[in-house]
């Protein structure tokens, strides 16, 4: 019987754990933008004494509100995939955390221009590209 973590991600697998890799950059801009934005309703909605102003919320102040438990959710979902990127990238070699930058992270043109920056062949590009992907599928549970 194969044992769950020696096997193989399947295409889906696959492409899902790119995916996550190429929206991290997007994703942890949100995460700032979102605590940006609360800051600042939770600062716009006190006195200087921390104590709630007014007497009522206003559509302009429901309509922040609304948009960030959205904001809120989404960040919720992402926070997950966005630790285990965090928590792999911590663990990959130097060359490795370059090909995830280059590839995912900055948007290189093409994978032949990251083998060109990064000196290596085809084959072992590829290699690597899919021993990381493996790595992060690990710490994702996908595998």
């Amino acid at each position: 019987m194969e044992q769950l973590s020696e096997r193989k991600l399947t295409r889906q697998e696959f492409k899902f754990v790119e995916r996550k890799l190429y929206d991290y950059p997007a994703n942890k801009q949100i995460i700032r933008d979102y605590e940006a934005q609360r800051e600042a309703i939770l600062h716009r909605t006190k006195d200087n004494d921390g104590q709630p102003r007014g007497s009522g919320i206003g559509k302009p102040t429901e309509t922040t509100a609304i948009q960030l438990a959205l904001l809120e959710q989404r960040v919720r979902c992402e926070s997950f995939w966005i630790r285990a990127i965090e928590d792999t990238m911590e663990l990959l070699s130097d060359e490795d955390k370059m090909l995830v930058q280059l590839k995912y992270f900055e948007g290189y043109l093409t994978n032949d221009g990251i083998m060109l920056k990064m000196g290596m062949s085809k084959k072992r590009f590829y290699r690597m590209r899919d021993e990381i992907i493996t790595k992060f599928a690990r710490r994702m549970t996908l595998i």
